[in-house]
């Protein structure tokens, strides 16, 4: 969905009701956004040295559960990814991993499955262009050939987690995708999605998404409150891929000779 700092100024002059979920009296120009960002908690997400680049996108899909109110009649029971029960709902969301920028989200009940919610995020995006295809992350539980057919057709390389559960690859891009989880290059790429992690875990740690789920029931009002904490998400996310920081440390991640 394209969160820049332009658009997230214009979502919140288009709903004021933005700005009062995110605490600000009033829409802030962008040179606040840009001073206001230092203060917060991001560096753990930008770790390659003055902010270079890979040669391709690396971009990454995955979903979290959001812990709801036992009284809300529209939240669902489902799994977490540890596997324990949650009762409540999921974000899911497709992440530039390079920019922070969030590219689309859905929040759905906790029982819906990611695969086919992925699949809809995947084909709503604009096509990529570039030398080469860039990458998708995400796991086992995108392991689908309709999936992998989706990520080609917007010129991604979807690399997933290999599904066990569905035994033996039969579609000839799942079985390419397993051999390429079998090469270094692509098995150090693939170790990136820990990333994501984090964005889930700033999103509701540091931004305060799961004390703002305590208070409200219903799809469309925990979907609102997931709006406004990714808008000050990609405020920040994008001014820092524009302007990184000086104490970041690290090295480009290496890039496989070929898809």
């Amino acid at each position: 969905m394209g969160w820049s700092v332009e658009r997230m100024l214009r979502e919140l002059r288009r709903d004021p009701s933005l700005c009062r979920a995110l605490g600000l009296p009033g829409v802030p120009s962008r040179a606040t956004v840009s001073e206001r960002s230092k203060h917060l908690p991001w560096q753990a997400l930008w770790q390659r040295q003055g902010g270079e680049k890979t040669k391709r996108r690396v971009l990454a899909l995955d979903a979290t559960a959001l812990p709801a109110q036992a009284t809300d009649p529209e939240a669902r029971w489902g799994r977490d990814s540890k596997g324990q029960w949650v009762y409540g709902y999921k974000l899911h969301l497709l992440l530039d991993l390079d920019t922070g920028e969030i590219l689309a989200l859905s929040v759905t009940p906790a029982n819906r499955h990611d695969g086919p919610v992925g699949w809809a995020l995947v084909r709503g995006i604009a096509s990529w262009e570039g030398e080469k295809p860039s990458l998708l992350l995400g796991d086992s539980a995108y392991d689908a050939e309709g999936l992998f057919q989706a990520a080609e057709e917007k010129g991604l390389l979807l690399l997933s987690g290999h599904n066990r559960r569905r035994g033996k690859p039969r579609g000839r891009r799942r079985g390419e995708n397993l051999r390429r989880l079998q090469r270094g290059a692509y098995r150090r790429l693939y170790r990136r999605r820990w990333e994501v992690e984090t964005v889930f875990g700033l999103l509701k740690g540091s931004l305060g998404l799961a004390a703002c789920l305590r208070r409200v029931r219903g799809l469309k009002a925990v979907s609102r409150q997931v709006t406004a904490v990714v808008t000050a998400f990609s405020f920040v996310a994008q001014v820092l891929s524009a302007n990184p920081l000086s104490s970041q440390h690290g090295s480009p991640t290496s890039d496989p000779a070929d898809p």
